[in-house]
Order: C-alpha cells, then structure tokens, then sequence
C-alpha cells in the first residue's frame, strides 16, 4: 500500500524554500531594495512556515525557517563582500551602520543596534518575535526575524571585508547574534502555532510546548544577556596582529 504524500516530507519542499531565499535576498539586495527585501521574504516564509505548522509538523517548520535563514545570511555575507556600497542601500543607514560596526570592533564603542545603542528598536524586535507571532500566526515575528538575520549577515559580511579573511567567520558572527537567532527561530515557530494549529487555545498550547518553549526562550535570553556583556571583550584582531 502506497504511503500517503506528505509536502513536508518531499525535498522540493525544502528545494523551493532555497530558491526562494536565494530570490528574495540575492536580487534584492543587488538592487538596494530597502523595503521590498524584508517584505517579500516575510511573506514567503511566513507562508513555508505557515504550510508546515498547519501539517502539526514542528519540526519541518524549523527545519525550513532554518534552512531559510542559512541561505539568506550566505548570500548577504557574500554580496556585502563583493559589492559593499551595493548593499547598504537595501538597509536604513547600511552606510553608518558599517562604519559603527567598525568602530565598535576596533575602538570598542557600543555595539550598533544592540540593548545598548537601540533600546527602543531592541524591544519592538522582542515583543515581534513573542507577542506578534502569537497576534499574526507568525507573520510580525518572521518579520522581525528576517531583520534580525539580515542585519546579522550584513555585518558579518562588512567586518570580514575590513578583516579581509573569511577565517574571521566566528569573530564576524558572533556567539550572541546566533544564540538570538537560533532562539527566535524556535520561538516564532511556537508561538504561530496558536493561531495556525490550534484556534486559540493557548492553555493546551502552554502545555504541549512548555519544554520548548523554556529551551528557545532560555537560547533567546541568553543571547540577549550576552550582547550586554561579551561585546566590550569581542576584540581579537590585536591579538594576531601583534608582533
């Protein structure tokens, strides 16, 4: 007897989210599409996420958020390093960004968008990623998600650049941007789930995920914990540097 079709079990699935990462990211931060980039890649992974969720497949929902958020923080490294001024365009003051993550690296001033230098923007993100997906099954925490991601790899990408080697990977990318992001991802695919799976009923809900709920929010403040106090000591260069 032939098994049943399951979308989240076929590797097209996946394959298409790939595409479409590469899509949504590639040729809109080519063209510095400042608006179009975080819109368009909110609705088309909302949508794969939303398609898994709806199938009470957990799992294939991280799985393609995840895989999603790999490729789009490849292709930003990548392009920020071969056409810099290029893709600044496609983020609010990608220029001064670039130069204060720079100077946060190399004279040890505030981390640019972090708790510190952006409380205000730093709050709407973690409300977006808890309180939105729960309001919008998802869709206001993918968006802060996406933005969190590409803002991630943007600067991943200048500060390679300025190091000019891409064996200062894990400088570039530092333990609490992807502590946040690893956080995040489990918790705006949780918490769509009351919207998409089941109707509201977050009693049932709170008590069906409790334990990953406690594991990706655990992920998630730590990250955030480790963004006020790790950036003073996340200077490595002079120590290779030195003769």
């Amino acid at each position: 007897m032939a098994k049943a079709y399951q979308l989240t079990r076929d590797p097209v699935f996946y394959l298409m989210a790939v595409l479409f990462a590469l899509f949504t990211t590639g040729l809109s931060a080519f063209l510095g599409q400042l608006r179009f980039m975080p819109i368009s890649q909110t609705i088309v992974l909302s949508l794969f996420m939303a398609l898994a969720l709806r199938r009470r497949d957990l799992r294939a929902a991280l799985s393609v958020v995840a895989l999603w958020l790999v490729t789009t923080m490849l292709v930003l490294i990548v392009l920020t390093l071969l056409a810099p001024t290029q893709v600044e365009r496609a983020f609010a003051d990608g220029f001064l960004h670039r130069a204060a993550f720079s100077e946060w690296y190399f004279t040890g001033s505030p981390l640019p968008a972090s708790f510190t230098a952006a409380p205000f923007a730093k709050t709407l993100e973690i409300a977006g990623i808890t309180v939105g997906s729960l309001l919008t099954g998802g869709v206001v925490g993918v968006w802060s998600l996406v933005r969190l991601a590409n803002l991630t790899a943007f600067s991943a990408g200048h500060l390679l650049g300025v190091l000019e080697s891409p064996l200062w990977i894990f400088v570039a990318l530092p333990i609490w941007s992807l502590l946040q992001l690893v956080g995040a991802t489990g918790l705006v695919a949780l918490c769509a789930e009351p919207m998409l799976v089941d109707r509201f009923a977050f009693r049932q809900w709170l008590q069906r995920r409790r334990r990953e709920l406690a594991i990706f929010g655990a992920l998630y403040a730590i990250g955030l914990i480790a963004e006020a106090v790790l950036p003073a000591f996340w200077h490595f260069h002079g120590i290779f540097t030195m003769n």
